[in-house]
């Protein structure tokens, strides 16, 4: 009997840890495994492509920020039907969730997944519904280890069943293509100047204000052959633009919306910054990397575990726009030799280490040792 796996993740949408969740599906589908994917909420991306490659997409169709204990019971129903092997949750509701709903299906082995730290941001009551369920998991992971101690630290993961495993990136998706960067820093209007480019949800976490500040500072201070490719949407969206307009940075900053040409985006671009308040381990990176991009990030969560060879790029403190700003400079200043060789080595340490079909090989073993 083929090996079946079900994913429990809180919706799907364009964020690091549902495209982390695809691309893990799609290297499982290659292996062997059958998969069925559930969203908590109804989602609004990738099911066509999961659904293309056989995967199974269910939705509980809850509503955010409203418990349903009905949906306990469907996915109950739904896991007795498909009867997985193994059950894999991914984010804090998806985690609480599944783990509460275990209850009716104590034998099938879950593995709970944290993707960053702000999954307990401010919120006593997530720390305590965490610990309270931790019993209830058969296997808790953190993408980064600097999050993975905390958790441990916190008592949410024991040392014995949990650990660290990496996300992974395609690298044949993400590499440098000069072909597209003329293409599309064209039809973009970019010409010769120095581009960053900037993706995440907007939202307070990927504080876009700590940017927007940063690109003011550079402005002012006679950098002005400079543009910001901001690629995302959320509930700060309208702030964000009228803080930049208020700024009159309007001919620096581009708000693209979602994106569905992130690849070539990464070509057209110079370097990534991220200017994230808390992270986990940033898929945007691990991408830029790939697409042999500089990067300047602030040292958040387990953005300095990707650091480690320090020519990789430069780190500044959060939510501290100034020195943001220094180092965009520093890169902006570093002749294009230095440039191009810290993308080659980028994309050189995310081969090494983040290559997803050796993540989901890594994946693999976990299941079916906890499933035995």
């Amino acid at each position: 009997m083929q090996e079946r796996i079900m994913f429990v993740i809180t919706g799907l949408n364009l964020g690091g840890a549902e495209s982390q969740l695809v691309l893990l599906v799609r290297e499982l589908r290659r292996i062997g495994w059958d998969v069925a994917v559930v969203s908590m909420i109804e989602p609004r991306y990738f099911v066509q492509e999961l659904e293309g490659i056989g995967v199974t997409v269910v939705t509980m169709k809850m509503c955010p920020g409203k418990p349903d204990i009905l949906a306990l019971w469907r996915l109950a129903r739904l896991v007795k039907s498909w009867r997985p092997s193994i059950m894999h949750s991914h984010m804090f509701h998806a985690n609480v969730f599944a783990r509460v709903a275990r209850l009716f299906f104590p034998s099938v082995p879950l593995i709970s997944t944290a993707h960053s730290l702000d999954e307990l941001e401010g919120s006593y009551g997530r720390l305590v519904a965490y610990r309270l369920t931790r019993h209830l998991s058969s296997f808790m992971t953190s993408v980064s280890v600097t999050s993975f101690r905390h958790y441990v630290s916190l008592r949410i993961i024991s040392p014995k069943k949990g650990r660290f495993v990496p996300n992974g990136v395609d690298l044949e998706r993400f590499k440098y293509d000069a072909a597209k960067r003329a293409q599309l820093r064209s039809a973009l209007g970019i010409g010769d100047l120095f581009v960053w480019l900037a993706i995440g949800r907007l939202a307070p976490a990927k504080d876009f204000a700590n940017l927007i500040g940063a690109v003011a500072h550079l402005r002012d201070r006679g950098l002005s052959a400079v543009r910001v490719l901001l690629v995302g949407e959320g509930p700060d969206r309208d702030h964000l633009m009228r803080l930049a307009a208020d700024a009159k940075l309007d001919k620096y900053i581009q708000f693209l919306g979602p994106r569905h040409d992130v690849p070539d985006l990464m070509s057209a671009a110079d370097a990534l910054v991220l200017s994230s308040a808390w992270e986990g381990l940033p898929m945007v990176i691990l991408e830029a990397m790939a697409s042999s991009r500089i990067v300047v990030a602030t040292d958040v969560g387990g953005v300095s575990e990707l650091f480690a060879p320090s020519d990789l790029g430069l780190l500044a403190p959060p939510r501290h726009s100034e020195v943001l700003a220094d180092r965009m400079s520093e890169v902006m200043n570093f002749p294009v030799a230095k440039i191009e060789e810290a993308g080659q080595r980028g994309r050189i340490f995310v081969e090494r280490n983040f290559d997803i079909q050796k993540v989901a090989r890594a994946w693999d073993g976990l299941y079916r040792q906890l499933a035995g």
